[in-house]
């Protein structure tokens, strides 16, 4: 409503300081996200807007949609459930930042990212049941993805696997062993060599112990 009238845009931009409260998004998965973000930021502006002489003696006030705009903006249960969302969303917003990223490949990290996003999801919300829901719904899709293949990226990234978190997901040797039996496809020579060489990953042996590999992980 605000950026579809010539006056309420004029009154919005006087309010927060010439920021707007809408734009370009940096990655197009996230635009309604960093859309709820930006008018949560842009709280008390609006509302101090909408409560302002400026507004309340304008012919736009009258209006039923705008009434509809106000009552809202009013409203502190609209704000409370931005709060929320905003508290859920941001973690997985930078999920998404990654995945849809043209720097480099997400395989390696993509899954370390959803671990590191539900923490902090849970985190946010410390022993409060809200979350439970959307935790459910998170990881009903993480298992439609292709899982197994996520794990052995974040199994193989020498800058997941040695760092100190990985001690908390170690299931993802699992999904590993499941590739590796997939692709193998039923050769037991070419899975025991397999087997053989994660282990010399996993205890850092042969090349993986230099000090140049070390350094670089």
């Amino acid at each position: 409503y605000i950026y579809n009238h010539c006056y309420s845009l004029y009154l919005m931009r006087k309010y927060t300081g010439g920021k707007d409260i809408l734009g370009p998004a940096p990655t197009q998965s996230a635009t309604n996200f960093i859309a709820l973000q930006s008018i949560l930021a842009h709280k008390d502006a609006l509302r101090a807007m909408v409560t302002s002489r400026d507004w309340t003696s304008s012919a736009y006030a009258k209006e039923s949609k705008a009434k509809k705009i106000v009552e809202q903006i009013l409203d502190s249960r609209f704000w409370k459930k931005c709060v929320d969302i905003v508290k859920l969303m941001e973690s997985l917003v930078c999920v998404l930042y990654i995945v849809d990223g043209k720097d480099k490949p997400a395989m390696d990290c993509f899954c370390q990212a959803m671990y590191k996003a539900k923490e902090e999801m849970i985190r946010r919300f410390q022993k409060n049941k809200k979350v439970e829901p959307y935790l459910n719904i998170l990881d009903r899709h993480w298992d439609s993805l292709c899982k197994s293949i996520h794990a052995a990226g974040y199994w193989l990234n020498p800058a997941c696997h040695f760092n100190e978190e990985f001690a908390k997901h170690k299931s993802t040797t699992s999904g590993l062993l499941d590739v590796i039996e997939r692709y193998a496809h039923g050769d037991p020579d070419l899975q025991f060599n397999l087997a053989s060489e994660m282990r010399i990953f996993k205890n850092a042996e042969l090349d993986f112990g230099r000090l140049v590999a070390t350094h670089e992980r």
